[in-house]
Order: C-alpha cells, then structure tokens, then sequence
C-alpha cells in the first residue's frame, strides 16, 4: 500500500514539534520496484530527519531460504545505518520503536552496544483475539524473541485501551501508556458551508475486516428511501467489490477512488455529511479522528475500541456489527439528523485531544520521565 505506516510517521512528526528525531526505517523491496540491491531516501523537516532504506533480495524459490537471507540482510543494513548515525551525530538518547518486532531487535541490540534505553509503541491488530492474523499464531522463536525484546523495553505504548489490554495480557505487562493516533489539524479542518446532500464516505484498506460489502449492502436499503444517496470509497483497486456494486445497481450511488495524500483525502472527507467505518475490529481507527477534525461525524460498528473516541450524538453515531439492516437505519438517521451536529465544536474537541501538539508533548513528557528514572 503507498500510504502504509503513515500513521507512525504522522507520530514522528507530532513528536518533533518537541525533540529532534530520526527515523530510521529500513524495508524489503520484494518486487525489485524500487531497486535491484540499496536505494536510500533521505528527508529534513524541521526537526524530523528520515531516512528510508529499501533493499532488494532475489528469489531463491525456497521461502524459507528467502525469509533468513532477507532476515540476515535486513539486520546487516540497519545495524549499519544506525552506526553511521551515531557517528556523525552523536549517541542517542533513546530509541522508540513502533510496532515492536522486527526494529525491536535493533533496538535490543544498540541497548546492549550502548546503554540506550528503548521504548515501544504498539498499533498491531495481532494482540486482539479477534484478529485473523495474531500474536499467537507466530512461530515459537519468533514469540520468543518479542518477548526478549518487550522485556528490554524501559516503556511500553498503544493507541488505544482496547489494545493496551490485549498487550498486557499477552505479555503480562504492569503498564501501558496510551497514546493516542494523531491528526494534523493544518489538513483536516471543517469546510465554510455545511454539507446537508446524502454523501457519505468510507476510507480503508478494503480488507475483509473493514466489511465494505456490508456497507454496499446498507446502501442498497438506504437507496429505496434516498435514491440519491452517494458513497465514495477511497482504498486499494478492489475488483471483486466494484462487481458486487454492478451486481447490487448502484453503478451510480458508489464511486471509487484510489488511495490519495491527506490533503487530497481531507477534501473529499469535507464533501460528506459522514464517515462509515463499519470494521469487525481495530486497534483504534486514525479515520474517525481526521472526519472529525473537518467537523463530520463518523458512523461506526458498535464494538468496544471505537467507544473510546466516538460519543453517540456528539461525534458520530454506532450500528450493530455486522448487520447491515441496522447500519442502513443508521445511515438513514444521520441523513435526518446531520444538521443536529456541530461543526466546529466536534473539529475544536478533536483537536484538543489528537492535534499534534497535543500528542507529540504526551510523547515528550512520556520521554522525560523515563530518562529522569533512570
């Protein structure tokens, strides 16, 4: 996915409003796109440096084989990046390591090279049992080494509550911070007239877990009472759904859209009288935040991690998981009801809580404290 992690890298931005950070985030190129052996980019914006290194191993045919050479290549470059910073830099102050394993790793090591301590923020949907890909199902060594790695760690981190319990029943941890998502409230800002027309929108990856059929399926209902209804779907080219929409008629209800920059995705959120994100599961949800920061309200599934960032009637409403009559009756109510919610109340208390300020200093004093421990 182009757009993938940029929910980590919006953090890294939030945290260098306060510290100087390096990103350091190194990535196998498994088609050979970007490169046939090491291409480097490297960015400055104020005080975020970045520097992504992508690196391209030939197929062997054995999967196996492959995934340690990848694994053994991919340890080799870091490493190096990480000593070549150093030495033009000085020796950090701490590391943060989002999504625990495999810079984790990385992490362990230069703690043990050079007494830097580590940090580990987590947004993995694996540590919740009802993920389809989870925690559990990894390989002994590999569990086995998450929990050396966890164990290292000076602090640990997730977005959500929903998640933090899920860690910390995996891991049997004592604490875990919340900190969460942010929105960059410099893009997502509410539109000068209010959007009354029945458009809505819905923003995913387009997995399975995001239940895009069960949205399509409610606009079939909603179509019967309001014939010019309009989702857009923005997300990944998906052959299989724009089927089922040519199945299900509503060639002209649904249009598609590829993934585009947030500024670009903050205009079309703005067209909307609402989000639907209608997901089995998730570990927070960074969509509802950016639709309310342009002061639209979001329609989500009622399960327990979206109870920590939506309030019934104030930022959005919630149907029934996975029953795409009630989600109809919700979207039908919040077409009658839009004009009930307040713009620039529900942009303002967003960002009061997601802005960047807000929670690149969480992270800063978060940082602190533990430097101040030890």
């Amino acid at each position: 996915m182009p757009f993938s992690g940029d929910f980590i890298k919006r953090h890294a931005e939030a945290v260098s409003l306060f510290e100087d950070v390096q990103v350091i985030y190194v990535v196998r190129d498994i088609k050979g796109d970007v490169t046939k052996d090491v291409f480097i980019e490297e960015s400055v914006k104020g005080g975020l440096s970045e520097k992504i290194i992508y690196y391209f191993i030939p197929s062997t045919g054995l999967a196996v084989l492959d995934k340690y050479v990848s694994e053994k290549q991919y340890r080799k470059i870091y490493k190096k990046a990480v000593k070549d910073y150093m030495a033009k830099s000085g020796t950090p102050d701490m590391a943060h390591v989002h999504v625990g394993m495999k810079a984790g790793v990385i992490a362990q090591w230069l703690k043990n090279e050079t007494n830097v301590p580590y940090l580990i923020s987590e947004h993995w949907s694996g540590f919740l049992n009802e993920a389809s890909y989870r925690f559990s199902q990894q390989p002994f060594y590999i569990r086995t080494l998450w929990n050396k790695v966890i164990k290292g760690a000076s602090g640990f981190s997730a977005v959500s509550k929903y998640l933090a319990n899920g860690v910390q029943k995996q891991f049997s941890l004592k604490q875990v911070r919340i900190v969460p998502n942010v929105v960059d409230t410099n893009i997502f800002y509410p539109a000068s007239t209010i959007k009354d027309d029945p458009r809505f929108i819905h923003i995913s990856s387009l997995e399975e877990l995001k239940n895009p059929a069960g949205i399509i399926k409610a606009i079939v209902i909603v179509k019967n009472t309001y014939p010019s209804v309009v989702l857009d779907i923005v997300g990944p080219e998906n052959k299989q759904l724009r089927e089922f929409v040519i199945a299900m008629q509503l060639e002209q209800n649904i249009q598609f859209h590829k993934e585009v920059p947030q500024p670009q995705l903050a205009e079309f959120i703005r067209q909307s009288i609402a989000l639907i994100l209608y997901s089995g599961y998730e570990t927070f949800g960074c969509v509802i935040i950016e639709a309310n920061a342009c002061g639209i309200p979001a329609i989500v599934s009622n399960i327990p991690v979206f109870h920590e960032t939506v309030e019934e009637g104030i930022n959005g409403s919630f149907a029934k998981a996975d029953d795409s009559n009630a989600l109809a009756d919700t979207i039908i109510t919040m077409i009658k009801n839009r004009l009930t919610y307040n713009d620039a109340i529900l942009a303002k208390n967003t960002s009061s809580a997601y802005s960047y300020e807000i929670v690149g200093k969480k992270f800063s004093l978060w940082y602190s404290e533990i430097l101040n421990s030890i």
